[in-house]
């Protein structure tokens, strides 16, 4: 009992040292680029809030209904089907070779099977279209606690609205994403997901109802609600998440992009890292194999040309680290 009381002040004390550091970093960075995004903000402030008002008003009549069916639900579903189609290119032709290169596990999916694909897109038209119900279904709560003004939020209540909608999803995700992990729901519920050791873009939401429902669609819908953030702020939220997911997903490791090599790696060991941001998985320790492990130098925004993997390269490329399915 007293190790893993040591145990658990040390997670706090790492996690108060990596938000602590982050916040420092922020802040330095504050008179420089949040600095150029509020000038560029204020600039074109005019160009923005005519666009908002000519699509809320002047197209769609400042009907709110039609909003959210186009721009918290329409807009998102798109740009993600855009991105994951075009990454299923990618995996089922190989093509084109400039961007293939940056594959995370090398030896996988090449090609795609095509019949496991068609699978997986029998479930995600499914998921779109439980995905469409539920946002139809909470109008009435967007209504309330979402502003739909003609007028457009500050650069800085964005931010804000936008920080806040992160950190809810950290936790609301880890914890839940965990609670899958459960031997009593692993089987039923998650197992299906995990079917894909390496995944692909499309597969983010090839999962099981109940769980696009919990872990998927929830927490991302209801934060903004809970910020009272503008229907802008909701519709770029909505944006960053749907993408963000089919990215950390994809399987690569594009220079200039996010990094999706701590969720690759949740998918090829199973019981290592749960969260986003892995704020959480630190103060668990449920990141150490990850930390542990050379994918974790790569865990990083590159502006490389040169694929990471071969930037830093696995010491042993016939050992991989595993863990075991059986979970919590």
């Amino acid at each position: 009992m007293a190790a893993k009381v040591e145990n658990f002040f040390c997670s706090v004390k790492k996690t108060i040292f990596v938000i602590g550091t982050m916040l420092v970093l922020l802040t330095a960075a504050r008179n420089s680029l949040i600095w150029h995004l509020e000038r560029f903000w204020g600039i074109s402030h005019d160009f923005w809030q005519n666009l908002w008002i000519r699509y809320s008003q002047d197209l769609l009549g400042g009907d709110i209904t039609k909003i959210v069916i186009t721009g918290f639900m329409g807009l998102p579903t798109v740009l993600f089907m855009t991105f994951s189609l075009f990454l299923t290119y990618m995996d089922l032709t190989g093509k084109p070779k400039f961007l293939t290169k940056y594959k995370i596990q090398e030896d996988k999916n090449v090609p795609v099977d095509s019949e496991e694909l068609k699978k997986v897109y029998k479930v995600v038209m499914k998921n779109h279209l439980i995905s469409g119900v539920c946002f139809v279904l909470v109008i009435p709560m967007y209504r309330r606690y979402i502003s739909f003004s003609t007028e457009l939020p500050t650069f800085q209540m964005i931010l804000f609205h936008l920080s806040c909608c992160l950190v809810m999803e950290e936790f609301s995700f880890y914890y839940v994403h965990r609670l899958l992990h459960h031997r009593k729901l692993y089987a039923r519920i998650h197992k299906m997901h995990h079917e894909w050791t390496a995944p692909i873009g499309i597969t983010s939401i090839y999962c099981h109802p109940i769980e696009h429902l919990a872990s998927n669609l929830l927490p991302v819908m209801i934060s903004p609600m809970i910020c009272g953030a503008h229907a802008v702020t909701t519709m770029i939220w909505l944006v960053i998440v749907f993408l963000n997911t089919c990215n950390s997903h994809s399987g690569y490791h594009f220079p200039g992009f996010p990094s999706p090599e701590q969720h690759d790696y949740h998918h090829l060991t199973f019981t290592q890292c749960y969260g986003v941001l892995g704020i959480l998985d630190r103060l668990h320790n449920t990141d150490n194999l990850f930390r542990a492990h050379q994918k974790y130098k790569r865990h990083i925004t590159s502006f490389s040309l040169t694929p990471l993997n071969q930037l830093f390269p696995d010491a042993n490329k016939s050992t991989v680290c595993e863990a075991s399915e059986k979970e919590d």
